[in-house]
């Protein structure tokens, strides 16, 4: 997610806290409805782009053409198709916050199993054991490790700061004293 208000982009790891603190910087503004949230790894908005050498690797390559395919798709939420230029990725402070990865799966389990629409987009039978899950989902899509989101072309993670969902109330209120945001109040959003 992209916020030049707040001069910021936050890397959104799923079932990491991630649409509360979208909706609290205001990315949701001006949009309804499902797919909101703008899960893009860093590969996917870094700038400048990969180099030639970069894209050599299979799964910079794979990224990439996400990358590409991402600017020429129709956004539910036009504000996830926005990219920075080189100065604003050079200069905007960077954040992601992670989770511990079992709780962080079991969450997801916990929502796919509640919602139809992920069970009939993802293949979910709703009657799987967690463990059941773990063996058909462990990473793959949102359940890949948390480092996919956060590490660039070079295989280096450029975050100015990794917030833990353990410690969400305290980091929170770091980056929004970062981003000068003086009501640091999370809303605890579902979606």
């Amino acid at each position: 997610m992209i916020s030049h208000k707040y001069k910021c982009i936050f890397i959104h790891i799923p079932k990491c806290a991630g649409t509360s603190i979208e909706h609290a910087l205001g990315h949701f503004d001006g949009h309804e409805g499902r797919a909101g949230q703008d899960h893009r790894s860093i590969r996917m908005i870094c700038q400048p782009g990969p180099s030639v050498s970069d894209i050599m690797q299979l799964d910079n390559m794979k990224d990439f053409i996400r990358r590409i395919r991402e600017q020429y798709r129709k956004q539910a939420n036009p504000a996830n198709g926005e990219l920075p230029n080189v100065e604003e990725y050079a200069t905007y402070f960077k954040f992601t916050v992670v989770r511990n990865p079992l709780e962080r799966a079991y969450s997801w389990y916990k929502n796919a199993l509640r919602d139809p629409i992920h069970q009939k987009n993802y293949g979910i039978d709703p009657s799987l054991s967690f463990d059941q899950f773990m063996q058909q989902f462990a990473g793959k899509g949102f359940l890949r490790p948390q480092t996919y989101w956060l590490k660039d072309y070079s295989g280096n993670i450029p975050m100015d700061y990794v917030g833990k969902f353990e410690s969400l109330s305290e980091d929170y209120t770091f980056i929004c004293n970062k981003l000068g945001i003086e009501d640091p109040v999370l809303p605890h959003k579902i979606e």
